[in-house]
C-alpha cells in the first residue's frame, strides 16, 4: 500500500472533515459518497477526481482494499462534484497505464514517488431529480 495505514486513519478522522466542504466545490476534487458494506452506515470520502473522455479516474493513494473503495465498488454510490450529485453507474480498478493520460504530469510525478499503481476508473450520470 503506497500511503500507510496510520495516515489512512488520521485523515479518515482528522483531514477529511476540513477538505470536505473545500471538495464539494473544487473542480479538481469531488466528495464520493458511499454506504458501509456491514454496517450500512453512510460515508463520505474527499477525493482528486480527473477526467479521461467519458470517464472520471480517482487515483487509490491507500491502495484498492481502502474501505471506500471496496463499498462503491460492491455497493455503487454517487459522487458530488462542483455542487452536483452524480451517480455511480460504473466504477472498476485499472492500473497506472489506463489511467496516466487523464492526470496532469506533476500529479504523475507525486503518484510515482508515492508508489501509487491503481486507480478507479468511474462512468458518472447525473441522479434523476425527484
Amino acid at each position: 500500500m503506497p500511503v500507510p495505514h496510520v495516515v489512512a486513519r488520521f485523515n479518515k478522522r482528522v483531514t477529511n472533515r476540513f477538505i470536505e466542504p473545500i471538495a464539494r466545490i473544487s473542480s479538481g476534487f469531488a466528495v464520493v459518497h458511499h454506504f458501509g458494506r456491514r454496517s450500512g452506515s453512510a460515508y463520505a470520502t474527499p477525493v482528486n477526481l480527473f477526467q479521461l473522455d467519458d470517464r472520471s479516474i480517482v487515483a487509490l493513494t491507500y491502495g484498492p482494499s481502502a474501505d471506500w473503495v471496496q463499498n462503491v465498488l460492491e455497493g455503487g454510490g454517487t459522487v458530488e462534484h462542483r455542487s452536483n450529485d452524480l451517480r455511480i453507474d460504473a466504477a472498476e480498478i485499472v492500473d497506472r497505464g489506463d489511467a496516466w493520460p487523464a492526470l496532469p504530469l506533476p500529479v504523475r510525478l507525486a503518484l510515482r514517488i508515492l508508489r501509487v499503481r491503481e486507480f478507479m476508473k468511474m462512468t458518472l450520470a447525473p441522479v434523476p431529480s425527484g
